[in-house]
């Protein structure tokens, strides 16, 4: 009888667990799926900024430093893009992982991500802060 009752506490223990790592699991694939999703709605306002930029380039007569300051933020949009499409095509659903790995998997994509959004917002403003000079 002690036996039983032992084994039973110890299944539920571990459902317990069980259950909380996929409550964990879950809540991290959500934030970062959010923090993905709030990176792409800046990106797309990062690449029409970009746009703008190039535009003006193609018809601007500059010195060479004020192109140099152009062509350094095109760089930094354009690192910051093709970062997300990095991202992208490495995110993985962690489904076939151990609880433990997936969560560190999924803490780390969470960084990679948070560390491409601060890119592509910082990349972002720091187009708009030349639009005034194109006349935009």
């Amino acid at each position: 009888m002690k036996q039983i009752f032992s084994l039973t506490v110890l299944v539920l223990i571990l459902v317990g667990c069980s259950d909380g790592s996929k409550k964990q699991i879950e809540a991290l694939k959500k934030e970062t799926m959010d923090i993905h999703d709030e990176a792409m709605k800046d990106l797309a306002e990062m690449n029409r900024t970009s746009r703008k930029l190039k535009e003006f380039l193609t018809v601007a007569t500059m010195t060479p430093e004020q192109s140099q300051q152009f062509t350094s933020v095109l760089a930094d949009i354009e690192k910051a893009d093709d970062e997300m499409t990095t991202w992208m095509s490495a995110y993985e659903d962690p489904k076939g992982m151990s609880s433990a790995e997936a969560v560190h998997y999924l803490q780390e994509q969470k960084q990679k991500i948070e560390k491409n959004r601060d890119d592509i917002r910082a990349a972002l403003e720091a187009g708009k802060k030349l639009l005034p000079q194109t006349g935009q």
